[in-house]
């Protein structure tokens, strides 16, 4: 998947639903990170204490820990009591977290996923994809501090009261694969190894997902090396760009209709990417802003971007002589 557009540039048993591990985790420290600032302290819990089951930092009840050394934790070393830490402090209890993770998911596209806990110990019900796991880290690597914590190898966590202790990230794809910069591992008995990875060369951005995956860094490496060798970022459209321009019924003016954003999609390298405006304001009078159509863009086919077109403008209604004249030319 492209980061900046969302296109999806290979898929296979994408929507086939699966046990996530601690793929999980990018969700939960989304979400963390939107409440919480780095600074926060967190009073370590009963509950949150006793997670010790598979990958843990053995946090103790009544310690306080900084919001941004559990994060690290959880994305690094991957510390399932690190989750129920942070989901506690966010929610006010995991069930209340879980109820956001979910509305979280639905709202960023994630519709095939459903979440129990946060941090993906297996459960039966506790389920996503592929695709959805891709838009969840898609989403969450446009904040800058997730992605700052995803590509860091390293990190010496501030225990209260102990001496620093390294916690060195799972994700050893970040050594082994050139502009690797994230995200994140994931493995129980019942997901097999999964990985959702990112990689950046030339400011343009990929994600990978793998779950099941026996050999996934180098099925991930094979994944990102064919995003970047067979397709190609390319702008079709800037901010402001003009996509129309001309005479609108009833006006005394012309519309003048530009993009609200600018638009780079990845395609296939030398093919061509063809344009078409859908205008769906056809009278006067039209303010300035006012959406107006839609640029669509096609390659090889297929629609790979659209834009919303706005006035740039306000075209009044003409008066009744001018709208004579246009009705005679007509």
């Amino acid at each position: 998947m492209d980061v900046r557009s969302g296109r999806v540039l290979f898929a296979k048993s994408a929507d086939l639903r699966w046990s996530p591990a601690s793929t999980t985790k990018i969700l939960t420290a989304l979400l963390a990170m939107d409440a919480l600032s780095e600074e926060t302290l967190i009073r370590i819990s009963e509950r949150a204490s006793v997670e010790r089951s598979g990958s843990a930092i053995g946090l103790e009840p009544g310690e306080q820990w900084k919001a941004r050394d559990l994060l690290y934790a959880l994305l690094l070393h991957s510390a399932n009591d690190a989750a129920v830490a942070l989901a506690e402090a966010v929610g006010g209890s995991v069930q209340q977290f879980v109820v956001a993770m979910n509305a979280r998911a639905t709202t960023l596209g994630a519709r095939r996923s459903r979440f129990v806990s946060p941090h993906g110990r297996y459960h039966p019900n506790h389920q996503t994809t592929a695709y959805d796991l891709a838009v969840i880290a898609r989403a969450a690597l446009h904040n800058p501090r997730f992605a700052e914590i995803v590509r860091t190898q390293t990190w010496d966590l501030i225990r209260p009261g102990q001496e620093r202790r390294m916690v060195i990230n799972t994700n050893s794809l970040l050594w082994r694969y050139r502009g690797a910069d994230g995200v994140k591992t994931g493995w129980i008995a019942q997901s097999g190894p999964s990985l959702v990875a990112s990689a950046t060369r030339d400011g343009w951005q990929l994600i990978a997902v793998l779950l099941n995956a026996p050999r996934m860094y180098r099925d991930a490496a094979a994944l990102l090396d064919y995003g970047f060798g067979v397709f190609t970022p390319v702008r079709v459209a800037a901010e402001g760009e003009v996509f129309h321009e001309g005479p609108i019924g009833r006006g005394a003016g012309s519309l003048v209709a530009v993009a609200t954003e600018e638009i780079v999609v990845p395609v296939r390298r030398g093919a061509p990417v063809e344009k078409r405006v859908i205008l769906n304001v056809t009278r006067a009078p039209v303010r300035k802003g006012q959406p107006v159509g839609a640029a669509v863009f096609t390659s090889e086919g297929r629609e790979v971007a659209r834009v919303t077109l706005i006035a740039a403008e306000d075209v009044r209604l003409g008066s009744l002589w001018s709208r004579f004249v246009q009705w005679l030319r007509r």
